[in-house]
C-alpha cells in the first residue's frame, strides 16, 4: 500500500447503538451513560477488564491504582495510585482528586446522587454527610499524600475493591467543576475526563461522538472515534445497520424482537453477520405475590408444585423461539456460582402429587390465583397453558399498568392490592459486589419468605411508622410510659434473640453493634428532655415511635417468623458479604441453593443477548448488568 506525501490518514469510525438517551456525562447518576463512565470517558481506582471465564465474562482489574491494602477487619483499604495517569488536558491525576470528588457528590448540595448506587454508601459517615448531618472532613477518605488515598469504612468489606468500579466512584477534574458548575461541566465543550476518549460533541436524543483522548495512558484499540446513536426504546435497528449508520445491531427491545431474528435467519449477509451472548447476569421467570389475601402459596408442595410443572426447554426454543437459553437456577451451569448448584426438577408426575399432598388434587380447592403482567409477555401465556395442561389448575393474567407493575408488584416490599399467585420477573446485578451474587435472590430473605399473616402486619406496622411522621403528642412522661413500656419489650425479645443466634454477624446486626437500640433510644429520649419548644418535642417522639417499631418489625417479628433454612440462608448471606468477591461465590451458590429450594422465585430461562455485528470489528465487550445489553469498555475494541 503506497501512501501520498502529506495525506491526512483515515480516521478509524465506529457507529453504535446506545441506549434511547445519554442525558448527559456525569458519571454519578442512575443513567444510561453510567456504563460509559466505566472505563471509558472516565476510569477509577479499579475496572472491569475481559475474562472468558468471569461472571458476565469480566473481571475486576487495577486501572488507576497500583497496589492496595485491605486491613485485617476489612474496615481500612490503602491504596497507591500510580503515577502516569494523566486527565484529557494533561493533569496528573492525584489522590486529592478522589478525595476532593467523594466530598463534593457526598455533599448536601446534590442532594439527588443515588448513594446507594456507589461505594460512598460503605465509607463512613457517607449517609451522615449526604443528610448534612456531619461536615465533610469527617466523611472516611482522605488522601494521604498524593498517590495515596485511604477509606475508612463503617463495616467491614473485603469486596470495596469491586465497588471502585462503578461509574460513582470515578473523579471529577476539580477545576473543570468549579469553573463551569455542575449544569456545564460535563458538556463535550467544557469536558475534562480521564479515560481514554472524551466527548466531543452530543445532542440529547440523537448521538454523541467520542474520540481519543490523547494524554490517556494505558491499553487502547486503534478506534479513534465512536458515533453513539440514541433509538427509541423499541425501535428496530436491522434497517439502519442495513443502511450502513450503525456498525451493531441489537435484536431486542419490542414484540417484533422475534421479528427480526427471523428475517435476519432468512437473510444470508446478516446472518453470517449474527453473533449471540448469554445474557448470564440475569435470570428470567417468575416470584410468587407480596400481597397477603390468602395464605395458600404459604405450602412449599403447592409453591414447589408450579415450579416443577413447566417445561422449560420448549419455553426457550419454542415460544421465545431460540432467543433465550433454559435454565432452572438462577446461575448459568458453567460458572462459578451455578456448576455449584443443583436445577429444579422438571418433573409433571411429582408436581402432582405435591398438588394434591397439599390438599388440592388436580388443582380442586385452589382459590383463583392470577399471574400479573405488564405488555406483552407470550411467555407467561404458555407458562399458565402449562400449569393448566399438568395441574388442572386456571390460572388467570391480569395486565396492569406498567410503573404500578415494576413498583407495586415486582420490587415494591408488600403489595397490598395483590390476589394470591405470580409475577413476572427478570432479576441480574447491577455491578460486582458480594451482596449482589444472589441476583435478589436475598428477596425470599427480606420478604417473601414469610407468611402471608407476617407479610400483613409488617405492611401494618410499616403504615403505622408513616402514620407517626404527622401524628401529634409526645409532650408530656405520660404519653412516654406505654412507649417506654413497649422499648423495654422490644429490648428483652432482642436479648433472647441475640443470646440464642449462633451467627455472630447476625447477632451484631439484631443487637449488639453500637449505638444498641437501647442506646439509640435514649439519646432520642435525652434530646426530648433538653427540647426547648412543643415541635422538637413532638419530632423527638415521633422518631422514637418510628425507631421502635420498626425495631419491632424487622429484628424481633421478622426474625423469628422465619423458618430455620431461610434463617440458615441469612447467615450465609452476611458471611458471603464479609467475604472477599471470590469466597463469596462459595459462599452464596449454598444459600442460592437453600433460597431456590423455597420455590418463591423460580428461574426459567436466561436471554440470548443477539446482535449483528461488521465482520471487521473485533474484542467487542457486552455489558451484562443492570441497562445492558450494550457495548462498553470501549478502549479494547479493534477495527480490522
Amino acid at each position: 500500500v503506497s501512501a501520498t506525501v502529506g495525506a491526512v490518514p483515515k480516521e478509524n469510525v465506529v457507529k453504535l447503538p446506545y441506549s434511547d438517551r445519554i442525558t448527559s456525562f456525569v458519571p454519578y447518576y442512575w443513567q444510561s451513560q453510567h456504563i460509559l463512565a466505566q472505563g471509558t470517558i472516565f476510569e477509577g481506582l479499579f475496572g472491569y477488564a475481559p475474562d472468558p471465564n468471569g461472571l458476565g465474562g469480566v473481571k475486576v482489574v487495577p486501572v488507576i491504582a497500583e497496589k492496595w491494602i485491605c486491613s485485617e477487619d476489612g474496615k481500612t483499604w490503602t491504596i497507591t495510585l500510580r503515577k502516569d495517569k494523566k486527565w484529557s488536558n494533561g493533569d496528573p491525576i492525584t489522590a486529592h482528586d478522589f478525595e476532593w470528588t467523594y466530598k463534593y457528590i457526598c455533599s448536601p448540595d446534590i442532594p439527588d446522587v443515588p448513594l446507594w448506587a456507589n461505594h460512598l454508601q460503605h465509607v463512613k459517615n457517607g449517609w451522615t454527610c449526604k443528610a448534612g448531618g456531619a461536615p465533610l472532613d469527617e466523611l472516611g477518605v482522605k488522601a494521604l499524600d498524593d498517590y495515596t488515598i485511604q477509606f475508612i469504612l463503617d463495616n467491614s468489606r473485603y469486596d470495596f475493591n469491586c465497588w471502585l468500579v462503578v461509574a460513582g466512584s470515578v473523579p471529577l477534574h476539580r477545576a473543570t467543576v468549579e469553573k463551569y458548575g455542575e449544569m456545564e461541566w460535563w458538556k463535550p465543550e467544557n469536558f475534562v475526563g480521564n479515560g481514554p476518549y472524551v466527548p466531543v460533541s452530543w445532542t440529547d436524543r440523537e448521538e454523541a461522538v467520542l474520540v481519543k483522548n490523547k494524554n490517556y495512558v494505558g491499553e487502547c484499540g486503534n478506534v479513534d472515534r465512536f458515533i453513539l446513536k440514541n433509538f427509541a426504546p423499541g425501535a428496530s435497528h436491522i434497517q439502519a445497520y442495513q443502511a450502513g449508520e450503525i456498525d451493531l445491531a441489537w435484536i431486542y427491545g419490542s414484540s417484533g424482537a422475534i421479528g427480526d431474528y427471523k428475517y435476519v435467519q432468512r437473510n444470508k449477509t446478516l446472518k453470517n453477520a449474527y453473533r449471540e451472548t448469554p445474557g448470564d447476569l440475569t435470570w428470567s421467570g417468575y416470584q410468587v405475590t407480596r400481597g397477603f389475601k390468602s395464605d395458600v402459596l404459604d405450602d412449599i408442595r403447592v409453591r414447589q408444585a408450579f415450579a416443577l410443572a413447566i417445561d422449560r426447554k420448549t419455553l426457550a426454543e419454542k415460544v421465545l423461539e431460540g432467543r433465550a437459553f433454559p435454565s432452572n437456577k438462577f446461575w448459568a451451569d458453567n460458572d462459578p456460582i451455578g456448576s455449584r448448584m443443583i436445577g429444579v426438577e422438571d418433573n409433571v408426575a411429582k408436581a402432582k402429587k405435591l398438588l394434591a399432598e397439599a390438599g388440592y388434587p388436580g388443582g380442586k380447592g385452589l382459590p383463583q390465583l392470577r399471574f400479573y403482567i405488564s405488555g406483552n409477555m407470550p411467555e407467561v401465556e404458555y407458562i399458565v397453558d402449562q400449569w393448566k395442561k399438568n395441574l388442572g389448575v386456571t390460572v388467570l393474567i391480569e395486565n396492569i399498568e406498567n410503573a404500578v407493575y415494576w413498583n407495586q408488584y415486582v420490587w415494591s416490599r408488600w403489595s397490598p392490592d395483590a390476589e394470591p399467585g405470580f409475577v413476572r420477573i427478570n432479576s441480574g446485578m447491577n455491578s460486582f459486589e458480594t451482596g449482589a451474587l444472589d441476583k435478589n435472590a436475598c428477596q425470599i430473605l427480606f420478604t417473601l419468605g414469610f407468611p402471608a399473616r407476617i407479610r400483613q402486619k409488617s405492611y401494618e406496622i410499616e403504615e403505622e411508622r408513616i402514620q407517626f411522621l404527622t401524628k401529634e403528642g409526645g409532650l408530656t412522661e405520660a404519653e412516654w410510659k406505654p412507649l417506654i413500656e413497649k422499648k423495654d419489650k422490644v429490648e428483652a425479645a432482642l436479648k433472647e434473640i441475640a443470646a440464642n443466634e449462633p451467627s455472630e454477624l447476625w447477632r451484631l446486626d439484631l443487637y449488639t453493634r453500637k449505638p444498641t437500640f437501647n442506646e439509640q433510644f435514649d439519646d432520642i429520649y435525652n434530646k426530648w428532655k433538653t427540647a426547648k419548644t412543643d415541635q422538637e418535642k413532638t419530632e423527638q417522639w415521633r422518631l422514637a415511635n418510628r425507631m421502635v417499631l420498626e425495631t419491632e418489625q424487622v429484628r424481633v417479628m421478622e426474625y423469628n417468623a422465619r423458618i430455620e433454612p431461610i434463617r440458615e440462608a441469612f447467615r450465609l448471606r452476611l458471611e458471603a458479604i464479609n467475604s472477599s468477591f471470590d469466597q463469596a461465590m462459595e459462599i452464596t451458590a449454598k444459600y442460592s441453593q437453600i433460597l431456590q429450594d423455597q420455590y418463591y422465585m423460580v428461574p426459567l430461562y436466561m436471554e440470548n443477548y443477539q446482535y449483528l455485528l461488521r465482520p471487521n470489528l473485533k474484542d467487542v465487550s457486552i455489558y451484562k448488568f443492570s441497562w445492558g445489553p450494550l457495548v462498553f469498555n470501549l478502549k479494547y475494541v479493534n477495527l480490522e
